[in-house]
């Protein structure tokens, strides 16, 4: 199978995996030849990627952090979590930063909304999906519908909470914790109704102002609705915390070392779990556009938070996300801009293995020459080149250039990493 953007599919085209609404209804099933009014459905539900079958990748198939059956079932738990949250919405209309803090804690609607053995249940199949793949790691070309977006994020920031955790010997009592404090991190921004959906720049002060106290609100709700549950309000309070200080809600600091249980108590500084669960949310949120309007690529997402330009988060954790996510999806078109023995300079393919050791080598299925000429798919495996610099044919409008070790943790002199300027090209783990 091939991933390919929405405005790239032809009518004809064949759908190579089952598209499913935010309840987990099905939409469109895998094997069906697409038409014209189906790609206008799509675009009009929001859905910026499919995957196509295509002779050339008829091998191909992505591998899934969690299978379908889990993420719709989570769709749906999710899905009546935040319609019961959107039922409150009329109670802080015009209400300021404080009136909503005491309005949660009066409200009888929402002392019952969080139906935490639900979201128990829910994360510990996720959680069981994912620990039974050790070496699956995270794609970030997600097939999402805009009508799902609240609590596809709260899954995928789950899910990747869950693998950057895992890079830090989390016990599986500390992944739970943490796993449902990221289901949970942004319950408090969906009861602010359509403010929460405006753009950065279309956001009035008071909206502004109103909108990044949504961590305070989310641990309240908790509180209402799970006494037990002090370590995941805390994660949730913490999570638009920045390591340099410059985060909110309290402006902590982090405290500069792993998020591991022997660092001992975060007294003062951020929580080791939210100093994780911050990482994945802005991970997430460039990917999809929530950040600042833009969808990143994958490694254009990565270059932001090495390089600073999407905050300031724990160095460590920063590093690990590199490790578990797909910077290079399996099915993704690239073109190879360099590389040591000058192979196949400027041809086209489709990834069809990912290098988890550099994820800038993947094996590669070569369908265009230079000038873009199909030509018969061939398998390349780049794996033993000594440098190689490709970019996503989604996002290679702009150059690649190198950044600098100086952003990475002290002790990861083994590790470099290569970007471009502002849209991706390259990633470099050698």
């Amino acid at each position: 199978m091939q991933i390919l953007s929405i405005d790239k599919v032809k009518p004809g085209d064949v759908l190579g995996k089952s598209l499913f609404n935010h309840r987990g209804d099905l939409l469109l099933a895998s094997g069906y030849e697409l038409t014209r009014d189906m790609i206008e459905l799509m675009q009009g539900r929001g859905i910026r990627y499919i995957h196509v079958l295509t002779e050339a990748a008829k091998d191909i198939n992505p591998q899934q952090v969690i299978s379908d059956t889990v993420r719709r079932m989570a769709n749906r738990e999710m899905s009546e979590l935040v319609e019961s949250l959107g039922e409150c919405e009329e109670e802080f209309k015009h209400a300021s930063v404080e009136e909503i803090k005491q309005r949660i804690e009066d409200s009888e609607k929402l002392k019952n909304v969080v139906k935490m053995p639900t979201v128990r249940r829910v994360v510990v199949k996720i959680l069981e999906e994912i620990l039974d793949n050790p070496s699956v790691m995270f794609s970030s070309i997600r097939m999402r519908a805009e009508d799902g977006a609240d609590y596809e994020h709260a899954i995928d920031t789950t899910v990747l909470s869950i693998l950057i955790a895992r890079a830090f010997r989390y016990s599986y009592s500390d992944l739970r914790t943490l796993a449902t404090a990221s289901m949970l991190h942004d319950i408090g921004k969906v009861i602010l109704g359509p403010m929460r959906r405006k753009p950065p720049m279309e956001l009035n002060g008071d909206e502004k102002m109103i909108l990044r106290e949504h961590p305070i609100y989310s641990k309240l709700i908790l509180q209402e609705n799970a006494v037990d549950t002090f370590v995941e309000q805390i994660t949730m309070l913490h999570h638009h915390e920045q390591h340099d200080g410059s985060g909110y809600p309290q402006g902590l600091k982090g405290c500069g070392r792993p998020p591991v249980k022997t660092r001992g108590e975060d007294i003062g500084y951020i929580h080791r779990h939210a100093e994780v669960l911050a990482v994945a949310n802005v991970y997430d949120n460039l990917t999809t556009g929530a950040y600042n309007g833009r969808v990143h690529s994958p490694n254009d997402a990565i270059t932001a938070l090495v390089n600073g330009r999407a905050g300031t988060w724990n160095p460590y954790v920063v590093r690990a996300l590199v490790k578990c996510v797909e910077c290079f999806p399996v099915g993704i078109t690239v073109r190879i801009v360099d590389n040591y023995s000058k192979r196949f300079l400027g041809y086209r393919g489709i990834v069809a293995k990912s290098n988890s050791e550099d994820q800038s080598k993947p094996s590669i299925i070569l369908t265009h020459n230079t000038t873009g000429t199909e030509i018969v798919p061939r398998l390349i495996d780049f794996s033993d080149e000594k440098f190689m610099e490709i970019e996503i044919e989604l996002w290679r409008r702009v150059m690649a250039r190198r950044v600098s070790r100086r952003h990475l943790p002290a002790d990861s002199a083994r590790q470099s990493l290569a970007f471009p300027a502002s849209a991706p090209a390259v990633l470099y783990i050698p």
